[in-house]
């Protein structure tokens, strides 16, 4: 129980059990209030980030910054060809490029409109042909679907939907699990460098004309295209009044921040994907999140904007001003953190979310030998940011002093800063004396104030050592492929006259036949299944297989009766029994005449 607390209380003429029970309400209003505000649910994260979506009607995913997005299939039939055609729809266009193409976890190229192969020989022999679009206002129907399927037509052009098709064609039986090694459940993700946003830095940017838009990861103009766009304040009422604002926040987040590796980084970058499903005060959530920003609005609906850093105030609160307050000068042992686990989003994983070095104040973990952890998801791309924007968090949940002060209407200005001097004094005792951070503000329309939640600024929350703050990023773990399998080598090949015996020749009428002697080098492995095949003047090929060859350099093999006189072409190849088959060696002809 707070006992200086309550010897305050008593002080200002309150028993002492009035006092105590005061006590304990001001720590549970305040501590619920700073909490909540503090650390939110996580909101849902789309499922377009992790994995392939069916459904008639797909939630729209919206895209800022860069990021790796799974399409709701729009499209899935076979053709009479035996083809697959795939469509999908991403996420809201027009965006400013696709980066990379993945099919399943596998970054790809494509060429030509054909994937090409991977260093195992997946997806080898231009079989997979793959495209997309960026979400035009006025887009094209992709070709190779609109060939392929009669009910796809040029009019299937998905206008501001970035979209993207895999047609994936047919193959023989013995080559479709060296082309498609994971079968049919091919699903295709593209990375994407999301929407552009307005700069008001840039001369050359129009807020009311979108095509002078540029690309960027700035996290305050992601913040400031969700309210011209995604919102539709208007700009010249509701955005330009404060424009000053926003240009600092935004000159905020591209400060150069150096990095232990060497190097730098911008200080606060976004990678945010939303849906529409969302409810908007959770959208405006996570793009502050990206720069630990806050937000308000002034008397006049302007939006008010402050990026992630402590800036000296401009406006004052006194005694004058304060008609009520509350104030907590402790953090309860069981509510003080002392670890935040981060995640962020990763290229080195894939765009997936991964967890670096926590956040950790070792000293108190040491200290009270527990630990109280809190976690946290950021959408940003780096683990470095990720844990800049945890200390902020950790010093803020911490905050030894905390409260709430409602104030009159000559304090009313206060609701427009993050940080004010506040300075609450009583019966001559001064209670706090200090800066402080807004934590949220409600107006009172019947006194014409305003009611402040509040916590007590640390200085030095800004102070960054790369060095020994930085962290570790998340782990990562090179994929490998299998070799593609050496085609075997024929060292000899030669007739074999000691059993003539008979053989159909190519017009099916029975002749004289030999068999044909093969000597051929492969790998040495117990797995290997032995084929050879032979034919005549370029016809079609017969073949044998041999299960049962001894493992080892070299190979013997013995065919099936072949033409005799004649000139034979031979050739071999071998399986392994993952089910993969070499190419064919080169050939070897032999005279079967004796």
């Amino acid at each position: 129980m707070p006992q200086a607390l309550v010897g305050v209380i008593v002080k200002l003429g309150v028993s002492k059990l009035v006092a105590t029970i005061a006590a304990n309400v001001i720590v549970a209003a305040a501590t619920t209030a700073i909490t909540s505000l503090l650390f939110k649910p996580s909101v849902p994260k789309p499922d377009a980030s992790e994995r392939e979506l069916k459904s008639p009607t797909p939630p729209r995913i919206y895209v800022l910054g860069k990021r790796r997005v799974f399409g709701s299939s729009m499209l899935f039939v076979n053709t009479t060809d035996s083809e697959t055609v795939d469509v999908w729809a991403y996420c809201e266009g027009p965006i400013h490029a696709v980066a990379q193409v993945y099919l399943n976890d596998d970054p790809v190229t494509i060429t030509a409109g054909s994937v090409q192969p991977l260093p195992d020989e997946s997806y080898a022999g231009n079989k997979v042909l793959a495209g997309y679009n960026l979400g035009a206002f006025t887009e094209t129907a992709h070709a190779p679907v609109v060939a392929r399927v009669p009910d796809w037509t040029v009019n299937h052009r998905g206008d501001r939907i970035v979209s993207g098709y895999l047609v994936k064609q047919a193959v023989k039986a013995d080559e479709f699990l060296e082309v498609y090694p994971q079968g049919d459940g091919v699903t295709m993700s593209l990375v994407v460098e999301g929407r552009l946003c307005h700069d008001p830095r840039n001369p050359g940017s129009n807020p009311l004309d979108p095509a002078t838009w540029s690309y960027t990861d700035n996290a305050a103009l992601h913040l400031l295209w969700y309210f011209m766009t995604y919102r539709s304040f208007d700009y010249a009422t509701r955005i330009a009044p404060r424009l000053s604002m926003w240009i600092s926040a935004a000159d905020d987040c591209d400060v150069a921040m150096p990095l232990k590796d060497g190097g730098t980084e911008p200080k606060y970058r976004g990678c945010v994907m939303f849906s529409a499903e969302v409810e908007p005060k959770d959208i405006e959530e996570q793009f502050r999140q990206c720069f630990d920003g806050w937000t308000g609005r002034d008397e006049n609906g302007c939006v008010l904007v402050y990026s992630g850093k402590v800036t000296a105030p401009t406006f004052s609160v006194g005694p004058g001003m304060i008609l009520d307050y509350e104030v907590q000068s402790f953090v309860e042992s069981e509510n003080t953190l002392n670890e935040i686990i981060v995640r962020h989003v990763s290229e080195p994983h894939d765009f997936n979310m991964v967890e670096p070095t926590p956040w950790r104040d070792d000293g108190d973990i040491l200290d009270r030998g527990m630990i109280v952890s809190a976690t946290a998801e950021y959408q940003v791309p780096s683990h470095t940011q990720a844990r800049r924007l945890a200390k902020r968090q950790l010093a803020r949940a911490n905050a030894f002093n905390r409260g709430k002060v409602m104030l009159n209407h000559l304090g009313r200005e206060a609701a427009n800063h993050r940080f004010v001097a506040l300075k609450i004094v009583e019966a001559g005792a001064t209670f706090f004396d200090g800066i402080v951070e807004i934590i949220s503000a409600e107006r009172d329309y019947e006194t014409s104030g305003v009611t402040l939640d509040w916590i007590s600024v640390d200085v030095n929350t800004d102070d960054w050592n790369p060095a020994t703050e930085d962290g570790e990023p998340a782990p990562t773990a090179t994929k490998t492929y299998l070799s593609p399998l050496e085609a075997p080598t024929i060292i000899s090949a030669s007739a074999d006259f000691s059993d003539i015996g008979q053989s159909d020749d190519l017009g099916g009428s029975s002749v004289k036949g030999v068999r044909i002697l093969i000597a051929a080098n492969g790998p040495i492995r117990d797995d290997l299944t032995w084929y050879a095949r032979w034919r005549v003047n370029s016809g079609p090929w017969s073949e044998r297989q041999y299960g049962d060859a001894d493992p080892g350099p070299g190979v013997s093999l013995v065919t099936d009766y072949v033409p005799y006189g004649t000139m034979v072409e031979v050739q071999v190849s071998y399986g392994t029994g993952d089910g993969r088959t070499s190419a064919w060696s080169l050939s070897k002809d032999v005279d079967t005449s004796p």
